[in-house]
């Protein structure tokens, strides 16, 4: 992404790599996007920032952005400190203050099978929520503060783990973001801004979602590609390997591990009370052998 010379942005570290779709995953040599995305796409309207932007932004003014957001078609916001090890390698923001954009996929999309029609429909989708970031920049740099948009088919930083860091939900087994508002069936782009008290969230109540995907690995079934590789850990515990050549998410709009995705499928919180429950049931029936 292009960028301002002369700022001293944050930097993307040389051992991060990835396309930024949301299928990247940490556990994972990435080299490189093979699947579709992951192009240039700068702001070119970084050029319109204030030469003395605003830094501190109240209540008053989050509130009407996130109202404005969701005017436009913005499902989720949520916000973050960038760290340095989620900005790909080669690329840097210009402020390592990010607000993170969901916005849910339609079932037009999940629906079909993957082909043109779905790709096509795959880039409307990107192409939808990159000119809501745009918008959402604009609205920032009118009120006073300065803006970076960062398309969604971009590759400036991993947008799931992102999202994960700003509070909006947790990466699952599949690689995917996991929200409350929208299961697995999102995408994600991001806004850094001169904003320095950004609303953040430090907690991880979305965390039970790894455990519970260990536990189910219906999206390592669904890939038809076997892009998802199951295999035991030394001490006797599961792993989950993306092989990133393998899915066709990005370059034929494959859905089918979201589809069969119980977050896709059942509400969010009837899935976490449900998996309480038997964790307390297994607990209790523990004890009783003890």
């Amino acid at each position: 992404m292009k960028t301002n010379e002369e700022s001293t942005g944050t930097q993307g570290s040389e051992d991060d790599e990835g396309c930024g779709c949301g299928t990247e995953s940490s556990d994972v040599d990435n080299g490189g996007c093979s699947c579709g995305c992951g192009g240039d796409y700068p702001d070119e309207f970084v050029v319109n920032n204030p030469s003395e932007p605003k830094t501190m932004a109240d209540e008053d003014f989050i509130e009407k952005l996130e109202k404005y957001a969701h005017s436009i078609g913005i499902t989720s916001i949520g916000y973050t400190k960038v760290p340095p090890e989620l900005i790909n390698e080669g690329n840097s923001i210009l402020f390592p203050n990010a607000i993170v954009l969901t916005m849910e996929m339609d079932d037009d999309l999940i629906i079909t099978d993957p082909g043109a029609e779905a790709q096509a429909l795959n880039d409307a989708h990107y192409e939808k929520l990159g000119n809501m970031t745009y918008q959402i920049a604009d609205y920032l740099r009118e009120n006073g503060f300065a803006a970076e948009s960062a398309h969604p088919y971009g590759g400036v930083v991993r947008f799931t783990p992102l999202a994960q860091e700003a509070g909006l939900g947790w990466v699952g087994q599949s690689g995917l973001l996991i929200t409350p508002v929208s299961g697995p069936r999102q995408k994600v782009s991001a806004v850094f801004t001169s904003i320095e008290n950004l609303p953040i969230k430090t907690d991880d109540e979305h965390s039970w979602i790894t455990e519970y995907c260990n536990r189910c690995g219906k999206c390592i079934k669904a890939c038809p590609e076997n892009a998802l590789i199951e295999t035991e850990t030394c001490c006797g515990g599961k792993e989950t390997e993306f092989v990133e050549e393998r899915c066709i998410g990005c370059s034929e709009g494959c859905t089918y591990c979201i589809e069969d995705c119980p977050f896709d499928e059942k509400d969010y919180t009837d899935i976490k009370n449900r998996f309480e429950r038997m964790n307390a049931k297994l607990a209790q029936n523990k004890n009783k052998t003890t």
